[in-house]
């Protein structure tokens, strides 16, 4: 999946969580689930976190966003050459780990912590609808997929894909903030 359908599944995940459990998390935490979506491929160096932020013409942005960048694509680097894309961060053990470091960094911010969480799980399954699938039980060699087939990255069933849970997105988010819908 692409970055825009990774960003659609995370915050359609956060706001159908605060759905199922009757939470109502404040909106500066749905950027938290976007950028969570994205951290699994950060093991892929041409992936949106794995090529670091973007650069602007803006030198106090360039400076503010040069270290976090380096560390994105440092990480991105190490990972790509020792495991690989599609393998430790979209497996069971690397949720595990990403859920143990959140708890620990974030863990007396529970809205926070559950927008991290819950948007790292969403890249999972959108992943897991893709034709390659997800090694949930990495190292193991056995690929996870949603949907016998699964749908090809890029192409015009992912567009279907992100059409849909944008539309359940956005009903999931007015359901749960009615005053927005009445600023359309």
């Amino acid at each position: 999946m692409n970055a825009t359908t990774h960003a659609i599944f995370g915050i359609g995940a956060l706001a159908g969580a605060a759905l199922l459990v009757g939470a109502d998390p404040p909106l500066w935490v749905y950027p938290a689930a976007v950028f969570a979506s994205w951290l699994p491929d950060v093991d892929n160096p041409r992936s949106t976190l794995g090529n670091g932020l973007s650069r602007s013409k803006n030198p106090l942005w360039n400076a503010i966003t040069r270290p976090p960048s380096w560390a994105l694509r440092t990480t991105s680097f190490f990972l790509v050459r020792t495991v690989g894309h599609r393998t430790l961060t979209h497996s069971l053990v690397g949720f595990a780990l990403f859920l143990m470091s959140v708890w620990l960094l974030f863990g007396s911010f529970p809205d926070l912590f559950i927008a991290l969480v819950v948007g790292y799980a969403s890249h999972i399954l959108a992943d897991a609808l893709n034709t390659p699938g997800v090694p949930l039980l990495w190292p193991l060699g056995w690929r996870f997929r949603v949907l016998p087939g699964g749908v090809r990255s890029g192409g015009f069933a992912e567009a279907v894909v992100a059409l849909v849970a944008a539309i359940l997105t956005a009903s999931g988010i007015f359901m749960l903030y009615p005053v927005l819908g009445g600023l359309i």
